[in-house]
């Protein structure tokens, strides 16, 4: 006959309250005292010796001598507390291991992002928080793929959005826009666009298939002489004056300050988006996770 769901739960449970009712005898058997094993464990004798008695009657053997005066062990107790031994110094060193996961600088952070932010930003925040810290290392992956954050893949993301997971620690790091930029020899040339109708004169340059730029009141329909799926193409076309394009403002905003840029039509911009860094919520952090995000907060606001 097949085990039902109840009886595997049963069985489980047994076996959690056995193994609880081992470590209850491991301290009676070390203390040789039951109302001193009690004090330490926070419970009663009376429970304490309950337990004991029915561990007893599982194994089949009795564990202990008891008398008014002393409590002492039998041959299977000697046994019990033998194995128990190896039992505890197990538990110690995963204890010992998650306390060093939790606490030491080091290991490495895996971590999901967009490719222009991370060209922006978070290569060079890694970058310094590695020299901070040289024994944690990275893997950074910039697809464009939103990645399911509760499976293990990833320690933390970095995400375009106004509308961050509700399962996730979100917090926002940066506001940005998209804006119209040309170069002053293609504004030379052939003059800036007085308006977001006069981008049908233009040659806009975009993504395969993004032939629709969206503005403050509506998209507006638009063509190039090419289409490029690599932004950072699209931006060395716009500098070298081949064409016009719509890029966020955090990616461009070096090169406009630098004038080899300009902005074009920037009372027409759309809505505002946000970049957030998320991860899953957890009890406890560990160590390089904790101290990561404190620097890319500090560091986002010296960059920006």
């Amino acid at each position: 006959m097949m085990a039902t769901p109840t009886d595997c739960r049963f069985n489980d449970l047994r076996e959690h309250k056995r193994i609880e009712r081992l470590m209850l005898f491991s301290h009676v058997a070390k203390a040789l005292n039951f109302s001193r094993a009690a004090e330490h464990l926070g419970i009663s004798r009376g429970h304490l010796s309950e337990q004991i008695k029915f561990l007893e009657r599982e194994l089949g053997t009795s564990l202990l001598n008891r008398s008014t005066r002393q409590v002492s062990l039998t041959k299977a107790g000697k046994q019990v507390l033998d194995s128990m031994g190896s039992i505890e110094s197990t538990l110690m060193a995963i204890e010992r291991d998650i306390a060093h996961e939790k606490n030491e600088l080091e290991g490495e952070l895996r971590i999901t992002a967009p490719l222009l932010f991370a060209h922006r930003y978070l290569n060079d925040i890694c970058d310094s928080f590695h020299q901070l810290h040289p024994e944690v290392t990275f893997t950074l992956n910039t697809s464009y793929e939103s990645h399911d954050l509760n499976k293990p893949d990833f320690d933390v993301a970095f995400r375009a959005t106004n509308n961050p997971p509700l399962d996730m620690v979100a917090r926002s790091l940066i506001n940005y826009r998209h804006v119209i930029v040309a170069s002053p020899s293609y504004v030379e040339t052939y003059g800036a666009p007085q308006s977001i109708a006069a981008l049908a004169e233009h040659q806009c340059l975009a993504g395969e298939g993004q032939n629709r730029w969206r503005f403050k009141h509506g998209d507006v329909g638009v063509k190039g002489w090419i289409a490029l799926n690599d932004n950072f193409s699209i931006v060395q076309q716009v500098i070298n004056g081949r064409g016009i394009a719509r890029l966020p403002d955090y990616f461009v905003d070096k090169h406009i300050n630098d004038k080899r840029l300009f902005a074009l039509l920037t009372d027409h911009q759309a809505n505002a988006h946000q970049i957030f860094v998320i991860h899953p919520p957890k009890i406890q952090q560990s160590a390089r996770l904790k101290m990561f995000l404190g620097h890319v907060n500090r560091s986002i606001g010296d960059l920006v």
